[in-house]
Protein backbone atom coordinates (compact mmCIF):
# COMPACT_ATOMS: atom_id res chain seq x y z
CA UNK A 1 0.00 0.00 0.00
CA UNK A 2 2.74 2.37 0.82
CA UNK A 3 4.58 1.72 -2.44
CA UNK A 4 1.42 2.20 -4.53
CA UNK A 5 0.57 5.42 -2.70
CA UNK A 6 4.07 6.68 -3.31
CA UNK A 7 3.86 5.93 -7.02
CA UNK A 8 0.54 7.74 -7.31
CA UNK A 9 1.95 10.79 -5.55
CA UNK A 10 5.00 10.78 -7.82
CA UNK A 11 2.82 10.59 -10.91
CA UNK A 12 0.70 13.49 -9.65
CA UNK A 13 3.83 15.55 -8.96
CA UNK A 14 5.21 14.85 -12.43
CA UNK A 15 1.88 15.86 -13.98
CA UNK A 16 1.74 19.13 -12.04
CA UNK A 17 5.29 19.93 -13.04
CA UNK A 18 4.53 19.21 -16.68
CA UNK A 19 1.43 21.45 -16.49
CA UNK A 20 3.42 24.22 -14.90
CA UNK A 21 6.07 23.98 -17.62
CA UNK A 22 3.39 24.19 -20.32
CA UNK A 23 1.88 27.34 -18.71
CA UNK A 24 5.31 28.90 -18.33
CA UNK A 25 6.14 28.15 -21.97
CA UNK A 26 2.82 29.61 -23.12
CA UNK A 27 3.41 32.80 -21.04
CA UNK A 28 6.89 33.19 -22.50
CA UNK A 29 5.50 32.87 -26.01
CA UNK A 30 2.76 35.43 -25.30
CA UNK A 31 5.26 37.86 -23.78
CA UNK A 32 7.61 37.35 -26.69
CA UNK A 33 4.74 38.02 -29.11
CA UNK A 34 3.79 41.20 -27.28
CA UNK A 35 7.38 42.41 -27.24
CA UNK A 36 7.71 41.68 -30.96
CA UNK A 37 4.49 43.63 -31.75
CA UNK A 38 5.62 46.56 -29.59
CA UNK A 39 8.99 46.53 -31.32
CA UNK A 40 7.29 46.66 -34.72
CA UNK A 41 5.15 49.62 -33.66
CA UNK A 42 8.19 51.46 -32.32
CA UNK A 43 10.13 50.70 -35.47
CA UNK A 44 7.32 52.08 -37.67
CA UNK A 45 7.05 55.21 -35.50
CA UNK A 46 10.81 55.76 -35.67
CA UNK A 47 10.72 55.31 -39.44
CA UNK A 48 7.96 57.91 -39.75
CA UNK A 49 9.95 60.38 -37.63
CA UNK A 50 13.03 59.85 -39.81
CA UNK A 51 10.99 60.35 -42.99
CA UNK A 52 9.52 63.57 -41.54
CA UNK A 53 12.97 64.87 -40.59
CA UNK A 54 14.33 64.10 -44.05
CA UNK A 55 11.34 65.87 -45.63
CA UNK A 56 11.93 68.99 -43.52
CA UNK A 57 15.65 69.01 -44.34
CA UNK A 58 14.96 68.71 -48.07
CA UNK A 59 12.33 71.45 -47.84
CA UNK A 60 14.77 73.79 -46.06
CA UNK A 61 17.55 73.06 -48.55
CA UNK A 62 15.34 73.63 -51.57
CA UNK A 63 13.69 76.78 -50.11
CA UNK A 64 14.38 79.79 -52.28
CA UNK A 65 14.48 83.38 -51.12
CA UNK A 66 11.46 85.34 -52.40
CA UNK A 67 12.10 87.47 -55.47
CA UNK A 68 9.23 89.91 -54.77
CA UNK A 69 8.31 92.05 -51.79
CA UNK A 70 5.29 90.84 -49.83
CA UNK A 71 3.10 93.30 -47.92
CA UNK A 72 1.46 92.46 -44.60
CA UNK A 73 -0.93 94.95 -43.03
CA UNK A 74 -1.55 93.97 -39.42
CA UNK A 75 -2.00 90.20 -39.59
CA UNK A 76 -3.21 90.05 -43.20
CA UNK A 77 -1.11 89.54 -46.32
CA UNK A 78 -2.44 91.79 -49.09
CA UNK A 79 -2.47 91.13 -52.81
CA UNK A 80 -0.99 93.97 -54.83
CA UNK A 81 -1.77 95.19 -58.33
CA UNK A 82 1.89 96.03 -59.03
CA UNK A 83 5.17 94.96 -57.44
CA UNK A 84 6.68 97.11 -54.71
CA UNK A 85 9.83 98.90 -55.89
CA UNK A 86 12.92 99.50 -53.73
CA UNK A 87 15.66 101.81 -55.02
CA UNK A 88 19.40 101.73 -54.32
CA UNK A 89 18.91 103.95 -51.25
CA UNK A 90 16.38 101.46 -49.81
CA UNK A 91 13.45 103.82 -50.37
CA UNK A 92 10.20 101.87 -50.77
CA UNK A 93 7.74 102.82 -53.51
CA UNK A 94 4.14 101.66 -54.00
CA UNK A 95 2.04 102.11 -57.12
CA UNK A 96 -0.80 104.61 -57.28
CA UNK A 97 -3.20 101.73 -58.01
CA UNK A 98 -2.25 99.93 -54.80
CA UNK A 99 -2.39 103.11 -52.71
CA UNK A 100 -5.85 103.73 -54.14
CA UNK A 101 -6.85 100.19 -53.18
CA UNK A 102 -5.43 100.33 -49.65
CA UNK A 103 -5.70 103.96 -48.51
CA UNK A 104 -7.22 106.59 -50.77
CA UNK A 105 -9.94 105.61 -53.22
CA UNK A 106 -10.16 109.26 -54.35
CA UNK A 107 -6.46 109.80 -55.03
CA UNK A 108 -5.99 112.36 -57.80
CA UNK A 109 -3.21 112.56 -60.40
CA UNK A 110 -3.01 115.01 -63.29
CA UNK A 111 -0.24 116.90 -65.09
CA UNK A 112 2.46 115.24 -62.96
CA UNK A 113 0.86 116.44 -59.71
CA UNK A 114 -0.66 114.01 -57.20
CA UNK A 115 -3.12 114.93 -54.44
CA UNK A 116 -3.98 112.36 -51.80
CA UNK A 117 -6.10 112.56 -48.66
CA UNK A 118 -6.44 110.31 -45.64
CA UNK A 119 -8.10 110.91 -42.29
CA UNK A 120 -6.85 114.39 -41.23
CA UNK A 121 -4.18 114.75 -43.89
CA UNK A 122 -3.93 116.07 -47.41
CA UNK A 123 -0.65 115.75 -49.31
CA UNK A 124 0.52 117.14 -52.64
CA UNK A 125 3.45 115.63 -54.51
CA UNK A 126 4.95 116.66 -57.82
CA UNK A 127 6.81 114.32 -60.17
CA UNK A 128 10.56 114.34 -59.54
CA UNK A 129 10.50 116.73 -56.55
CA UNK A 130 12.01 115.77 -53.19
CA UNK A 131 9.48 117.82 -51.22
CA UNK A 132 5.80 117.37 -50.53
CA UNK A 133 3.14 119.57 -48.99
CA UNK A 134 1.22 118.08 -46.07
CA UNK A 135 -1.63 120.17 -44.67
CA UNK A 136 -0.10 123.31 -46.20
CA UNK A 137 3.35 122.58 -44.71
CA UNK A 138 6.22 121.84 -47.11
CA UNK A 139 8.58 119.08 -45.96
CA UNK A 140 11.57 117.21 -47.34
CA UNK A 141 11.16 113.58 -48.45
CA UNK A 142 13.74 110.87 -49.14
CA UNK A 143 12.04 109.54 -52.23
CA UNK A 144 10.03 111.22 -54.94
CA UNK A 145 6.93 110.72 -57.04
CA UNK A 146 8.13 108.78 -60.08
CA UNK A 147 7.06 106.66 -63.02
CA UNK A 148 8.19 103.06 -63.47
CA UNK A 149 7.17 101.09 -66.55
CA UNK A 150 4.32 103.48 -67.27
CA UNK A 151 2.96 103.26 -63.71
CA UNK A 152 3.06 106.14 -61.20
CA UNK A 153 4.72 105.23 -57.89
CA UNK A 154 4.54 107.07 -54.56
CA UNK A 155 7.49 107.25 -52.13
CA UNK A 156 5.64 105.01 -49.69
CA UNK A 157 8.17 105.26 -46.86
CA UNK A 158 7.62 109.03 -46.84
CA UNK A 159 3.83 108.65 -46.62
CA UNK A 160 3.72 107.28 -43.06
CA UNK A 161 2.58 110.63 -41.63
CA UNK A 162 -0.06 111.03 -44.33
CA UNK A 163 -1.60 107.55 -44.12
CA UNK A 164 -1.10 107.14 -40.33
CA UNK A 165 1.03 103.99 -40.31
CA UNK A 166 4.42 102.63 -39.27
CA UNK A 167 6.38 100.28 -41.52
CA UNK A 168 9.09 97.68 -40.98
CA UNK A 169 10.94 96.07 -43.87
CA UNK A 170 12.84 92.79 -43.50
CA UNK A 171 15.49 92.53 -46.21
CA UNK A 172 16.05 88.78 -45.70
CA UNK A 173 12.43 87.72 -46.10
CA UNK A 174 11.43 90.69 -48.29
CA UNK A 175 8.35 91.36 -46.20
CA UNK A 176 7.02 94.88 -45.66
CA UNK A 177 5.03 94.93 -42.41
CA UNK A 178 2.60 97.81 -41.89
CA UNK A 179 0.78 98.78 -38.69
CA UNK A 180 -2.00 101.37 -38.62
CA UNK A 181 -1.61 104.04 -35.95
CA UNK A 182 -5.41 104.11 -35.67
CA UNK A 183 -5.58 100.48 -34.49
CA UNK A 184 -4.19 99.14 -31.20
CA UNK A 185 -0.78 97.48 -31.40
CA UNK A 186 0.51 95.01 -28.79
CA UNK A 187 3.91 93.36 -28.42
CA UNK A 188 5.19 90.44 -26.34
CA UNK A 189 8.54 88.76 -25.71
CA UNK A 190 9.18 85.11 -26.57
CA UNK A 191 10.12 83.35 -23.30
CA UNK A 192 11.31 80.05 -24.82
CA UNK A 193 12.40 78.94 -28.27
CA UNK A 194 9.30 77.92 -30.21
CA UNK A 195 8.06 77.00 -33.64
CA UNK A 196 5.69 79.45 -35.32
CA UNK A 197 2.82 77.31 -36.61
CA UNK A 198 0.68 77.91 -39.68
CA UNK A 199 -2.48 77.10 -37.71
CA UNK A 200 -3.62 75.80 -34.31
CA UNK A 201 -4.25 72.29 -35.67
CA UNK A 202 -2.19 69.27 -34.60
CA UNK A 203 0.90 68.69 -36.77
CA UNK A 204 0.49 72.13 -38.36
CA UNK A 205 3.37 73.27 -40.55
CA UNK A 206 6.15 75.22 -38.82
CA UNK A 207 6.66 78.53 -40.61
CA UNK A 208 9.57 79.86 -38.59
CA UNK A 209 11.71 78.98 -35.59
CA UNK A 210 11.33 81.86 -33.15
CA UNK A 211 14.11 82.36 -30.63
CA UNK A 212 13.88 83.35 -26.99
CA UNK A 213 13.88 87.15 -26.25
CA UNK A 214 12.54 87.99 -29.72
CA UNK A 215 9.68 90.49 -29.85
CA UNK A 216 6.47 89.59 -31.67
CA UNK A 217 3.36 91.61 -32.53
CA UNK A 218 0.29 90.13 -30.85
CA UNK A 219 -3.17 89.97 -32.46
CA UNK A 220 -5.20 87.70 -30.15
CA UNK A 221 -5.52 84.26 -28.59
CA UNK A 222 -7.19 81.10 -29.92
CA UNK A 223 -7.37 78.39 -27.27
CA UNK A 224 -3.84 77.61 -26.09
CA UNK A 225 -2.26 79.60 -28.92
CA UNK A 226 -1.66 83.30 -29.64
CA UNK A 227 -1.67 84.76 -33.13
CA UNK A 228 1.48 86.82 -33.72
CA UNK A 229 3.64 88.42 -36.39
CA UNK A 230 7.40 88.02 -36.14
CA UNK A 231 10.15 90.46 -37.11
CA UNK A 232 10.53 88.45 -40.31
CA UNK A 233 6.97 89.41 -41.21
CA UNK A 234 5.56 85.90 -40.81
CA UNK A 235 2.10 85.57 -39.28
CA UNK A 236 1.25 82.40 -37.35
CA UNK A 237 0.63 80.87 -33.94
CA UNK A 238 2.79 80.38 -30.84
CA UNK A 239 1.87 78.56 -27.62
CA UNK A 240 0.56 81.25 -25.29
CA UNK A 241 2.65 79.90 -22.42
CA UNK A 242 5.83 80.58 -24.39
CA UNK A 243 5.32 84.36 -24.68
CA UNK A 244 5.07 87.11 -22.10
CA UNK A 245 2.03 89.20 -21.32
CA UNK A 246 1.52 91.65 -24.18
CA UNK A 247 2.29 95.35 -23.74
CA UNK A 248 0.21 97.98 -25.56
CA UNK A 249 2.38 100.21 -27.76
CA UNK A 250 -0.51 102.42 -28.86
CA UNK A 251 -4.28 102.29 -28.49
CA UNK A 252 -7.12 102.38 -31.01
CA UNK A 253 -8.14 105.93 -31.91
CA UNK A 254 -11.90 106.07 -31.66
CA UNK A 255 -13.65 108.83 -33.56
CA UNK A 256 -17.21 109.89 -32.95
CA UNK A 257 -19.31 109.06 -35.99
CA UNK A 258 -22.31 111.07 -37.05
CA UNK A 259 -24.83 108.25 -37.32
CA UNK A 260 -28.02 110.28 -37.62
CA UNK A 261 -29.36 113.84 -37.71
CA UNK A 262 -32.81 115.34 -37.22
CA UNK A 263 -33.20 118.44 -39.34
CA UNK A 264 -35.53 121.09 -37.87
CA UNK A 265 -36.59 122.81 -41.09
CA UNK A 266 -38.96 125.20 -39.29
CA UNK A 267 -36.05 126.69 -37.37
CA UNK A 268 -33.50 126.84 -40.19
CA UNK A 269 -34.04 130.52 -40.88
CA UNK A 270 -32.00 132.84 -38.68
CA UNK A 271 -34.36 134.62 -36.30
CA UNK A 272 -34.10 136.12 -32.82
CA UNK A 273 -37.69 135.36 -31.72
CA UNK A 274 -37.64 131.57 -31.33
CA UNK A 275 -38.71 130.10 -28.00
CA UNK A 276 -36.32 127.67 -26.34
CA UNK A 277 -37.13 124.06 -27.22
CA UNK A 278 -37.17 121.62 -24.30
CA UNK A 279 -37.93 118.42 -26.23
CA UNK A 280 -35.52 118.59 -29.13
CA UNK A 281 -33.81 115.31 -30.07
CA UNK A 282 -30.13 115.02 -29.19
CA UNK A 283 -29.14 114.84 -32.85
CA UNK A 284 -31.20 117.89 -33.86
CA UNK A 285 -29.64 120.38 -36.27
CA UNK A 286 -30.75 123.49 -38.11
CA UNK A 287 -29.56 124.38 -41.62
CA UNK A 288 -29.51 128.17 -42.02
CA UNK A 289 -28.06 129.37 -45.32
CA UNK A 290 -25.09 131.46 -44.20
CA UNK A 291 -22.70 131.33 -47.18
CA UNK A 292 -22.92 131.64 -50.94
CA UNK A 293 -20.19 131.08 -53.51
CA UNK A 294 -20.44 133.27 -56.58
CA UNK A 295 -18.41 134.80 -59.36
CA UNK A 296 -17.88 138.45 -60.25
CA UNK A 297 -20.44 139.06 -63.00
CA UNK A 298 -18.36 141.93 -64.36
CA UNK A 299 -15.26 139.84 -64.94
CA UNK A 300 -15.39 136.03 -65.23
CA UNK A 301 -11.61 135.82 -64.91
CA UNK A 302 -11.62 137.25 -61.40
CA UNK A 303 -11.40 134.97 -58.38
CA UNK A 304 -14.57 133.48 -56.95
CA UNK A 305 -16.35 135.34 -54.17
CA UNK A 306 -17.63 133.86 -50.89
CA UNK A 307 -20.41 135.97 -49.41
CA UNK A 308 -21.91 135.88 -45.93
CA UNK A 309 -25.67 135.77 -46.45
CA UNK A 310 -26.24 137.47 -43.10
CA UNK A 311 -24.06 139.45 -40.72
CA UNK A 312 -22.48 136.84 -38.47
CA UNK A 313 -21.29 139.53 -36.06
CA UNK A 314 -24.76 141.06 -35.65
CA UNK A 315 -27.16 140.77 -32.74
CA UNK A 316 -29.65 138.69 -34.71
CA UNK A 317 -27.24 135.85 -35.33
CA UNK A 318 -25.90 136.09 -31.77
CA UNK A 319 -29.47 135.62 -30.44
CA UNK A 320 -29.98 132.70 -32.84
CA UNK A 321 -26.81 131.02 -31.55
CA UNK A 322 -27.89 131.55 -27.95
CA UNK A 323 -31.31 130.01 -28.69
CA UNK A 324 -29.67 126.97 -30.33
CA UNK A 325 -27.32 126.45 -27.39
CA UNK A 326 -30.13 126.67 -24.82
CA UNK A 327 -32.25 124.26 -26.90
CA UNK A 328 -29.42 121.77 -27.31
CA UNK A 329 -29.46 122.19 -31.10
CA UNK A 330 -26.43 122.30 -33.40
CA UNK A 331 -26.21 125.02 -36.05
CA UNK A 332 -25.02 123.53 -39.33
CA UNK A 333 -24.70 126.42 -41.81
CA UNK A 334 -25.23 125.63 -45.46
CA UNK A 335 -23.11 126.91 -48.31
CA UNK A 336 -24.85 127.37 -51.65
CA UNK A 337 -23.48 127.87 -55.14
CA UNK A 338 -24.31 130.61 -57.67
CA UNK A 339 -21.60 129.83 -60.20
CA UNK A 340 -20.36 126.81 -62.12
CA UNK A 341 -18.81 124.05 -60.03
CA UNK A 342 -16.06 123.81 -62.63
CA UNK A 343 -15.01 127.34 -61.65
CA UNK A 344 -14.28 126.25 -58.09
CA UNK A 345 -12.56 123.06 -59.19
CA UNK A 346 -10.41 124.55 -61.92
CA UNK A 347 -7.30 124.16 -59.74
CA UNK A 348 -6.11 123.08 -56.31
CA UNK A 349 -5.47 126.74 -55.49
CA UNK A 350 -9.11 127.73 -56.11
CA UNK A 351 -10.45 124.73 -54.16
CA UNK A 352 -8.13 125.50 -51.25
CA UNK A 353 -9.20 129.14 -51.25
CA UNK A 354 -12.87 128.22 -50.83
CA UNK A 355 -12.15 125.50 -48.26
CA UNK A 356 -9.83 127.66 -46.12
CA UNK A 357 -12.19 130.66 -46.25
CA UNK A 358 -15.15 128.58 -45.04
CA UNK A 359 -12.96 126.91 -42.41
CA UNK A 360 -11.78 130.22 -40.96
CA UNK A 361 -15.33 131.65 -40.79
CA UNK A 362 -16.58 128.56 -38.92
CA UNK A 363 -13.67 128.63 -36.47
CA UNK A 364 -14.10 132.36 -35.80
CA UNK A 365 -17.81 131.90 -35.05
CA UNK A 366 -17.59 128.71 -32.99
CA UNK A 367 -19.47 126.57 -35.53
CA UNK A 368 -18.79 122.82 -35.65
CA UNK A 369 -20.62 121.73 -38.81
CA UNK A 370 -21.13 122.76 -42.40
CA UNK A 371 -23.50 121.48 -45.08
CA UNK A 372 -22.72 121.66 -48.79
CA UNK A 373 -25.95 122.42 -50.66
CA UNK A 374 -25.18 122.70 -54.38
CA UNK A 375 -28.35 122.21 -56.40
CA UNK A 376 -26.99 122.53 -59.93
CA UNK A 377 -23.67 120.89 -60.59
CA UNK A 378 -21.98 121.03 -63.99
CA UNK A 379 -18.95 119.05 -62.79
CA UNK A 380 -19.80 116.13 -60.48
CA UNK A 381 -16.21 114.86 -60.39
CA UNK A 382 -15.17 118.34 -59.37
CA UNK A 383 -17.61 118.20 -56.45
CA UNK A 384 -16.22 114.85 -55.26
CA UNK A 385 -12.73 116.33 -55.44
CA UNK A 386 -13.83 119.45 -53.55
CA UNK A 387 -15.43 117.63 -50.59
CA UNK A 388 -12.60 115.06 -50.53
CA UNK A 389 -10.05 117.85 -49.98
CA UNK A 390 -12.43 119.61 -47.59
CA UNK A 391 -12.64 116.67 -45.17
CA UNK A 392 -9.07 116.58 -43.74
CA UNK A 393 -9.04 120.33 -43.14
CA UNK A 394 -12.31 120.30 -41.17
CA UNK A 395 -11.59 116.98 -39.46
CA UNK A 396 -8.45 118.44 -37.87
CA UNK A 397 -10.66 120.91 -35.98
CA UNK A 398 -13.29 118.31 -35.05
CA UNK A 399 -15.80 119.73 -37.55
CA UNK A 400 -18.34 117.62 -39.43
CA UNK A 401 -19.00 117.97 -43.15
CA UNK A 402 -22.50 117.15 -44.42
CA UNK A 403 -23.91 117.32 -47.92
CA UNK A 404 -27.45 117.56 -49.26
CA UNK A 405 -28.00 114.72 -51.68
CA UNK A 406 -28.43 115.72 -55.29
CA UNK A 407 -30.08 113.08 -57.46
CA UNK A 408 -27.35 113.43 -60.07
CA UNK A 409 -24.65 112.35 -57.61
CA UNK A 410 -23.48 108.92 -56.45
CA UNK A 411 -24.78 108.62 -52.89
CA UNK A 412 -22.66 105.59 -52.01
CA UNK A 413 -19.54 107.42 -53.10
CA UNK A 414 -20.49 110.47 -51.04
CA UNK A 415 -21.07 108.28 -47.96
CA UNK A 416 -17.43 107.19 -48.21
CA UNK A 417 -16.21 110.79 -48.33
CA UNK A 418 -18.27 113.06 -46.03
CA UNK A 419 -19.55 112.58 -42.49
CA UNK A 420 -23.22 112.49 -43.42
CA UNK A 421 -25.48 112.69 -46.48
CA UNK A 422 -28.85 114.39 -46.01
CA UNK A 423 -31.58 113.05 -48.29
Amino acid sequence: MGQKSGKRMAQKGNGAAAGSMKKTSKGIKQKKFKNTRLFKILRIALLLVIILLIFNIIRDLTHKAPDKVSVVIGDEKVELVHDVVIDKDNNIFMSIDDVKKLYDTNIYYSNKILITTYNKHIAILEMGKTTMQVNDVVQEIKGTLKEVGGTVYLPFSDMQEVYDFKETYNKDTKVLSIDSLSIEKKEAVVLRNAGLKESTKNFAKTIEKVKKTQYVTVFGTEGKFTKVRTKAGNVGYLPTKKISKADILWETMDEEELKSVTVLEDYSIVDDNYEVLTDAAKDSIVLPNLFNISQNSQNENEEIIINNVIDLSGNKFAAYQEWANESGITICPTVTLSCNMSKICSSYVSRSYVINTLYNVLVNNGLKMICVDFTEIDDSEGLYRFVTEMMPRFKCAGMKVLIKYNGSLNKERLNHIVDYVID
